[in-house]
């Protein structure tokens, strides 16, 4: 029959033209609110303007690791700040004539790194030093330089890349003489939530961020002009324009549209209104092409505040179930290669203790590294964002409970058992598969459950490296302090947790009773 098919085709209108390949545009975006507003921007532009397929890699861990995926093609493009480029990537020094800033970053980054900057968003998100708006009256602050005499009594909460940038706190310290008592590393989401609490006394606010005035606070002038122009602006990977000529056009829709303000109240919709960045672009852009019916602003803050987390799992259930899917693939393949190197390592240092001490040293010392800062390694290492580097990190967490319970258990099988198996004249492979594995697998069982435990609680932080999973929830939530994201990720990665360590549980009383 479809010989007969294709037989009519050829003879109607030729041999049947092939399947023509979907372009795929990979779009990155840091792990803040803003950065995911412009990513879904970008991304929602593309996808009304080509038929390309994109692909969004949001919530990754800050500006070098963004840096980073672009230059081994693993994003094709991201939204960065010019300050940012020439302050971090750069190392140059301060410009701030925007327009000079913009043409040195983007002469540089296409010499340097065969990157294109397209034309500025039109907003510029600088930094800025915010304080509680009654104390900067009470103390008389209206310019950084009137913090100098009061820094040393001053709490300051930082985001982690201010803590180290030279455009961030090491250079204020210089600039204005800045001696802050003590200082807090804070994620973004959270600092205007500690600065309105009085658990810090001033934190690096960004010029667009909505909770300023939400949060009654006051931006001191930077009346020495430390700070950078930041203007936003999309960073294209060279040979993807000159692939997909037609993606400059699309993207020079955005150039020159967003001011200060209609960021701001963008940001303000996600993080005050609770709103998601995909709708709050999705509006933008049908607002900016005369598509999107006229609405009641008050109807939708009160839709996004009234919405708990238990209707937000329902409305968001695909996405939900997507992000369940990636997290149990991502523990799954990290505890099942765990067992299959850790189980043999156990019985490599039973036998061998000349070994023992080097793999329980490594083993051991894999522990002690920060999860994050292993990501960021292992990222490094394979130039890959994504599954691998993830995979990699949880099964190297993963092998210690696997190989200490696999010596431990095979240490405790009867010596007098082991005798009798020799007396029986088993070979030494027959004796650890008919006797001793089996004895001692309730406590190998026993370990694999503790790795699996682990691996489904440091794969959330799999996100920051574009591996997906319940993370992605559960780092928007932090980076907008709304605890509804939080919870849709911690729970259904808790629930998973329990629900593992469940069913291996049971394997484990099967085996024993066995």
């Amino acid at each position: 029959m479809c010989r007969w098919i294709l037989a009519l085709v050829v003879l109607l209108g030729g041999s049947p033209a092939p399947a023509r390949q979907v372009e795929t545009i990979r779009i990155g975006a840091k792990n803040f609110t803003e950065q995911e507003i412009l990513g879904e921007l970008v991304a929602q532009l593309i996808e009304r303007g080509s038929e390309w397929r994109v692909v969004r890699r949001f919530g990754l861990g800050g500006t070098d690791l963004c840096q980073a995926a672009l230059l081994a093609g693993e994003i094709d493009l991201y939204v960065e700040y010019t300050g940012t480029g020439l302050l971090n990537i750069l190392k140059r020094d301060v410009i701030a004539n925007p327009d000079l800033a913009y043409r040195t970053v983007a002469r540089n980054y296409r010499l340097r790194f065969d990157l294109e900057w397209l034309p500025p968003i039109g907003f510029n998100n600088t930094y800025a030093i915010a304080v509680r708006a009654e104390d900067a009256a009470q103390r008389g602050w209206r310019r950084l330089s009137d913090l100098a005499a009061d820094a040393a009594g001053l709490h300051g909460g930082f985001t982690s890349e201010f803590m180290e940038r030279p455009d961030g706190l090491p250079g204020l310290r210089v600039a204005y003489g800045l001696a802050i008592g003590r200082t807090t590393d804070l994620d973004p989401g959270l600092m205007y939530e500690a600065l309105n609490r009085g658990q810090v006394d001033l934190i690096c606010a960004f010029a667009t961020d909505g909770r300023l005035a939400e949060y009654n606070l006051a931006v001191l002038e930077d009346d020495r002009g430390f700070f950078p122009p930041y203007d936003a602006a999309p960073v294209v990977r060279s040979a993807v324009l000159a692939r997909l000529p037609r993606l400059r056009e699309v993207l020079a829709t955005l150039a020159g549209t967003i001011d200060d303000e209609s960021m701001r109240r963008m940001n303000h919709a996600v993080d005050v209104l609770k709103r998601s960045p995909a709708e709050v672009a999705r509006e933008w852009i049908e607002d900016r092409l005369g598509e999107r019916p006229a609405r009641e602003e008050a109807q939708e803050r009160d839709a996004g505040d009234a919405r708990g987390v238990f209707a937000l799992a329902i409305e968001r259930r695909g996405e939900v179930a997507r992000k369940v899917g990636e997290h149990l693939v991502l523990t799954a393949l990290g505890a099942s290669m765990a067992v299959l190197i850790g189980v043999p390592l156990g019985i490599l240092i039973h036998r061998r203790d000349a070994a023992r001490g080097a793999v329980l040293a490594f083993t051991e010392i894999v522990q002690t590294i920060p999860s994050l800062a292993m990501l960021a390694f292992l990222f490094a290492l394979y130039g890959l964002l994504g599954t691998a580097p993830a995979v990699t990190a949880l099964v190297l967490y993963a092998l210690l409970p696997v190989v200490l319970n696999t010596f431990t258990g095979l240490r405790e099988v009867p010596r007098q058992v082991i005798e009798a198996a020799d007396g029986l004249g088993f070979s030494s492979r027959q004796r650890l598969w008919m006797v001793e594995l089996p004895l001692a697998a309730p406590v190998i069982i026993a370990g694999i459950r503790a790795a699996t435990v682990l691996t489904v609680g440091i794969a959330t932080l799999s996100t920051y490296i574009g591996a997906g999973g319940l993370g992605d929830f559960i780092a928007r939530g932090l980076a907008r302090n709304d605890s509804r994201l939080t919870l849709l990720g911690a729970v259904p990665a808790a629930c998973m947790a329990v629900l593992l360590s469940l069913l291996i549980r049971f394997i484990e009383r099967r085996v024993r009773r066995g």
